[in-house]
């Protein structure tokens, strides 16, 4: 009972936490990092791709209202051969504005979670311009989130266009990523502003907002003015300038070249700390952590991360060319989740969470990821998610093991109290058979079991706002290509996968690759014809299954082992035969449905096994890849002890309910 009774307080004091909200805003003073910067990018790096678009904009934000007051300034340069007498944007916010647009069929809307754009006036280069709304890709009436203006006139290869858009708009309750925390004066504001689309091949590339995906825009430079009532405090894209207090408000100042995205947040609640991290080079970061109160003791935990994240990059992938980094802790109420945009990631943690749990390390890790895979590397998120979603997930649980070593597996009590071992079953959130010992997650775990789950609907490389389900997303977006990539990892070795990562990083930082050009890398890098390869991991649905069934002596020092291909996926697999002093080895290399594999010994064979080093994540079946000449208990004798240990635990646990 008073166990019982100690956990319900628990509970309170977590809600009563996450509502409080009248602690004094921590400020500190602003670092200022060595290195060669021009508008917050190392000069090397800017390159001609921070130059398509120029965005100023001036802003003023009235919480009261929620209201935030906008002119944005659009210099677009046409970068490109060819030439156009349109401009297509981004309204996102348009998502917001009923229950009847595409966004708000998986996300339902109440009153104070609606907004859209409210525009005041557009021209172009002077003049006035029509705003008209359509649909390319799903066709819905109700749908406003992209449009476009005719120009007067063709904007021909290197020419540029002025554009000034006028409006205002509410910042809604926090739904999904935008919007304000219940029960807080936080205000997160992302996917805000009037978006050029990308013009690529003479063709606008302008997606609609799709729910659960991400997004696709060009590289530009950004110039932001933020006005907000002197008690408040914010955070941005890019590097920040001086604060200035003007006719009793506060005026933050951001720049950042090289960006495809802009986002910021205002509270008068939340500690700031910095932190420098030096580069290889000497050159630095600043580390801008901005935290919750009641989670003050994150802070340290947060900059670990980053540095953790940085310094994997630097020595592995490539260098993180921005001025600064800002981690954004957002309150618990908010559904800012963990996100991530240029320069700037959201993250958050439970008040109870233990480093070997990789929480909130590995949200901080994956998001940080996203910097290179989404925001240098900036691929169509609406079109091939996995470029950046599979990329990170598989990434970040390189720079957990290397930084943290192995997960331990935990259960949460009471929903976030967590608890090492293993939650077998639960009835209302109460574990009722479980393990308390210390069980290591394997690499690839926490994706394979996402995978099991939708193993044959939609590939890799389907077009990702196309897939049927949220699941068949997240399994083809995040956690199969996560297990490709460990696939490849294994087949090529460590050491050649991060040769490829580099070279893919080095070819296409500052530009959009798609899937073609990872291809041509891994096979420049390789030298190798690896089209196999894409074909079964990638292109297509495939499900893999080899199996061992019989090892048959055929004669004096000679014996044969039968493998099979039970699924359509082709992989090309080590055989190892196992004898009393030593292994031997055979590739099956080809795509027959089975295959007789001839050995010869001198020494007692044991058995033997198919894909002896588990290269082959994707393998549905690992139970059936050996086969054992001699029955041996050993192990079962084992694992059945265990389950008689876990079933004496779980009847225990029944005996002292009540």
């Amino acid at each position: 009972m008073k166990n019982a009774l100690l956990i319900v307080l628990v509970v309170i004091f977590a809600f009563l936490a996450g509502l409080a909200g009248n602690m004094p805003l921590e400020t500190s003073s602003t670092a200022s990092p060595k290195g060669n910067y021009t508008g917050g990018i190392l000069e090397k790096n800017a390159g001609s791709y921070s130059k398509i678009s120029n965005y100023s904009m001036d802003v003023e934000f009235d919480p009261q209202t929620k209201y935030i007051t906008v002119n944005e300034n659009i210099l677009w340069r046409n970068l490109t051969a060819y030439s156009t007498n349109e401009i297509q944007f981004h309204f996102y916010p348009n998502a917001y504005k009923s229950n009847k647009t595409i966004f708000a069929g998986s996300y339902h809307l109440t009153p104070e979670s609606m907004t859209s754009v409210e525009v005041k006036s557009i021209t172009a280069d002077g003049k006035p311009a029509q705003l008209i709304y359509f649909q390319p890709e799903v066709k819905n009436p109700h749908d406003s989130t992209v449009a476009k203006i005719i120009l007067a006139r063709q904007v021909l290869s290197s020419d540029s266009v002025k554009i000034n858009i006028q409006y205002k708009m509410r910042i809604p309750r926090s739904v999904k990523r935008m919007g304000y925390a219940t029960g807080r004066n936080f205000f997160f504001v992302s996917q805000w502003f009037p978006k050029v689309a990308v013009f690529e091949e003479g063709k606008w590339v302008c997606s609609q907002y799709h729910p659960y995906l991400n997004f696709y825009s060009d590289f530009g430079d950004y110039d932001v003015n933020i006005s907000v009532p002197a008690s408040y405090t914010v955070g941005a894209t890019g590097y920040a300038g001086a604060r200035q207090v003007k006719e009793g408000k506060n005026l933050f100042h951001f720049y950042q070249k090289g960006v495809h995205d802009f986002v910021w947040f205002a509270t008068d609640d939340i500690l700031n700390r910095q932190k420098l991290y030096t580069r290889n080079d000497g050159t630095q970061i600043i580390i801008n952590a901005f935290v919750q109160p009641e989670r003050e003791k994150y802070f340290d935990r947060y900059f670990k991360a980053i540095e953790n994240s940085l310094r994997f990059f630097e020595n592995k992938i490539g260098v993180y060319p921005y001025k600064s980094i800002t981690v954004v802790d957002a309150p618990r109420t908010c559904a800012a989740g963990g996100m991530e945009y240029p320069t700037l990631i959201t993250v958050g943690a439970e008040l109870f969470a233990p480093v070997e749990t990789h929480q909130p390390e590995g949200v901080t890790v994956h998001e940080f990821s996203h910097q290179f895979f989404y925001g240098l590397l900036a691929n169509n998120e609406v079109y091939e998610a996995w470029l950046d979603e599979g990329f990170t997930t598989y990434i970040t649980e390189k720079i957990l093991s290397e930084s943290y070593g192995r997960e331990i597996l935990s259960f949460k009590l009471a929903g976030f109290i967590p608890i090492y071992g293993m939650n077998l079953h639960s009835y209302s959130e109460i574990p009722v058979v479980y393990t308390l010992s210390n069980l290591y997650s394997s690499e690839g775990a926490n994706s394979l079991q996402s995978y099991y789950k939708n193993l044959n609907i939609g590939a890799i490389a389907d077009t990702s706002y196309k897939l049927p389900t949220r699941l068949s997303y997240v399994v083809n977006a995040y956690h199969k290509p996560a297990l490709v990539l460990l696939t490849l990892e294994r087949y090529l070795g460590y050491d050649t996968m991060m040769k490829v990562l580099k070279e893919y990083f080095n070819e296409f930082e500052f530009r959009h690759p798609k899937r073609a050009d990872f291809y041509n890398v891994v096979r420049k890098v390789t030298g190798r014809n690896m089209d196999w390869f894409f074909s079964n991991f990638i292109e297509n649905s495939c499900n893999f299954d080899y199996k061992l069934t019989s090892i048959t002596r055929t004669g004096k020092d000679e014996y044969s082992v039968l493998a099979e291909r039970d699924g359509d996926g082709i992989f090309k697999n080590d055989i190892a035969l196992y004898t009393n002093k030593d292994t031997l080895y055979q590739k099956w290399d080809t795509s027959e449905k089975w295959k007789i594999f001839k050995f010869k010994t001198g020494n007692e064979v044991i058995g033997a096994e198919i894909d002896p080093y588990r290269k082959n994540l994707l393998d549905l079946n690992f139970a059936n890849n050996s086969f054992a000449v001699k029955t041996r208990y050993g192990a079962s004798v084992s694992m059945a002890m265990r389950w008689f240990f876990w079933m004496q635990n779980a009847l225990m646990t029944l005996g002292g309910i009540g």
